[in-house]
Parts: C-alpha cells; structure tokens; sequence
C-alpha cells in the first residue's frame, strides 16, 4: 500500500476585507502594528491595550480580526519567547 500526500485544498470561501471595513478598534490595533516595528522588540497585549486605550481582550479580538480578514497583510511567528508582529 503506498501513502501519497494529499494537495491541500483552500476553504471554499476566503473571507476578506479592506482596511475601510474593519472595525474601530481593529482600525486602532492595525494602524498601531503598522506604525511599530514588533519584529525587532516583541509585542506585548498590555502596553498596546493601554497605549491604544482598549481592554486587552478587545486587542486580542482585534488580532484575531486582523490575521483572519487581512491575512494577506500580517505576519504573526514567535521568536526568542515573544510573539513577533509584521504588518504592511
């Protein structure tokens, strides 16, 4: 019996959106990754959540917006014990 690899299929829907459709306190998260550079220092939900203004659970559910709707625009990985945040 020989096992091949399967190709992977994309979702049947790929849910994207634009910049003018996100919410405001997606707008303040993305413009606040955009405005910082959280490759070189690592990203931290507490100091954003108090720079931006927000409950750290409205950042988090801003993230999750952002690298689902947008994901084509940001580029989560971790490195050295921290997460490490690009985004154009």
């Amino acid at each position: 019996m020989s096992w091949r690899r399967q190709p992977l299929k994309p979702p049947a829907i790929w849910a994207v959106m634009a910049y003018s459709d996100l919410s405001p306190a997606d707008l303040k998260v993305y413009d606040y990754l955009r405005g910082n550079d959280f490759v070189a220092k690592p990203w931290s939900t507490a100091k954003a959540a108090k720079a931006l203004k927000l409950k750290p659970e409205q950042v988090y559910e801003a993230l999750s917006n952002i690298a689902h709707y947008m994901r084509s625009n940001i580029h989560i990985h971790y490195r050295d014990g921290a997460l490490r945040i690009a985004a154009e």
